[in-house]
This record gives structure tokens, sequence and C-alpha cells, in this order.
């Protein structure tokens, strides 16, 4: 953490070439993760040229690179620093529900920067911010991680035992984040749908939270406005009261999820090994196992 504090003080203009030079080494030299990147980006986006394919794939680089260093930046900022460069657009439709005592889960996806948002959120909100996790196998990553998302006031809860917290808090008005992109576990419950033309399977944690403990559910729509500077909006994914059974809030978050990638393709995480396995897999390890 000692080094993350001393290069969280560099300035602006010599971290962000930093960030250029390491998209270049990632891509050029490296060749990071590339053949990955490159089928993910065809397999949803079967239209475009090479060319066109060979520009995303470059500024995904770039903005995989940049959120990196964006990450160790916002060790050093001070509340006014996120009002100025993560502005919430429409805060007021999410405090309507806190201030009457309705905690909000937000949900989010791995585009733009996702570390950000939920910093910002926290700042700016005035109400507790719990953020859900899924634990890494590199134990100092993911505790120098863990202190950059908490040092804003954050509050993380492990993955495997947030319904138990969650519950804990029930009734404290409070935002729970959830990046619902991450590829559940074979053989675990899970929703599929189609998604960047491919079946793809869906944590059903945000859903479950939600009609268990009737909680407003919310999209958190982040758009990249400048460089180190991004703009969130609120989309409403659902609210209480709900009926038994499937809400509706998985699909709808994929709906919105794949709109905002759309949108800016190269803002997506595409050097994630989102599909290492299909739907037949799933299923036949679930039969094995029964």
């Amino acid at each position: 953490m000692y080094l993350v504090r001393i290069l969280s003080r560099l300035p602006f203009w010599f971290l962000y070439p930093l960030a250029e030079a390491t998209a270049f080494f990632g891509y050029h030299i490296l060749g990071y993760r590339r053949e990955v990147v490159r089928e993910n980006l065809t397999t949803a986006f079967p239209d475009k040229s090479n060319a066109e394919l060979r520009r995303t794939t470059k500024a995904f680089y770039r903005q995989l690179s940049q959120v990196f260093v964006e990450s160790i930046m916002a060790y050093r900022f001070t509340h006014m620093d996120w009002v100025k460069r993560v502005p919430l657009v429409n805060k007021e439709e999410v405090l309507a529900y806190l201030d009457q005592g309705v905690p909000v889960i937000l949900m989010s996806g791995h585009v733009a920067n996702w570390e950000w948002p939920a910093l910002s959120i926290g700042a700016q909100m005035g109400y507790p911010m719990e953020f859900l996790y899924k634990p890494v196998t590199k134990e100092k990553f993911e505790n120098i991680m863990l202190k950059l998302r908490t040092k804003h006031g954050g509050i993380a809860i492990a993955k495997d035992s947030a319904m138990r917290e969650i519950i804990k808090r029930r009734k404290q008005p409070r935002l729970v984040g959830i990046i619902g992109d991450q590829l559940p576990s074979i053989g675990t419950e899970k929703l599929w749908f189609d998604f960047l033309n491919r079946e793809t399977a869906f944590y059903v944690g945000a859903e479950r939270i939600a009609t268990l403990t009737q909680y407003a559910v919310f999209y958190t729509d982040t758009k990249r406005t400048g460089l180190g500077k991004y703009e969130v909006r609120f989309r409403k994914i659902a609210s209480p009261p709900y009926e038994k059974g499937h809400s509706g809030v998985i699909q709808r978050y994929k709906e919105l999820l794949e709109e905002t990638i759309h949108q800016h393709p190269s803002d997506n995480l595409w050097s994630h090994r989102r599909w290492k396995y299909t739907k037949a897999q799933d299923e036949a390890r679930s039969i094995s196992k029964a």
C-alpha cells in the first residue's frame, strides 16, 4: 500500500501516459489475453469488420489501463474530487427510496470504470455503501484492492456471506452494490439468457436479495465523458412489493447492461473469460452430482 500511496500522488499528466504505455505493452508486446478479447468481440459483434474489431480491441486495452491507473489515483481523492469527476445525474431518484427507509441495490457491470462509481456514490449519497465482492486467489492483490475500495467509506462483503450479512442490517437504509456480470461457478444456481450472442449464465443473488428483503433495485449506467471523468445515471430495474418467484430483476439488468455495451463496445471487460462452460455442460454437471 505504501507504493500505491506514492503513485497516487503523481500528477495526472504522468499517470495517463503511463496507462498508454501499459496498453501498448500489454497489446503489442505481451499480447495479454489477446485471443480471448478477439474471440469475445467477434462473437458479440459479428457484423463488425476486421478493421473495426482491431480499433475496438486497441481502445479496450487503453481503457483497461486507464481503469488501472485511475484505481491508484482514487486513493487521494476527496469528496469534491468525486463530485467533479463522477457526478450522479439523477441521484434524487435513489434518495427517494433511501429517505423513506427503503434500502437500494445498485447493479452494475465491468464497463467504463467499475471502481470509481461505487466510491463516488458512497461519498455523495450520505448513506452507507456496501459492496459485494468475489474473493480472488491472490491474497496480496485482494488486500490492496479492498483497502482502495474501503478507504472512502465503503463496506466490503464477500459474496459467500452476503445474504447473512445483509439480513443482519435488513431494515437499515443503505446502498448495496453488486457487479452482476461475473461467471457463476458451474453447478450453482443461475439464470441463463441470450447475452452478446451467447447463452450466458448470471448470478441470481441480486434477485434473491431483492425479493427477500423488499429492496428497490437500480442499474448504475456509467458513461465516460472525458479523460478521468465519468457520469453515473441511475435506471430503475424494479421496486417492491415483489410477487413470489422471479421478479425479472436479472433479465432487466441483463438488457440494460447489453444496451450499455452496444453503445460503447470498447468499455466492456473483454479480457474476462466470461464463457467457460455451456448450459448443457452445467446441466450435465448438476445431474452427475444428483
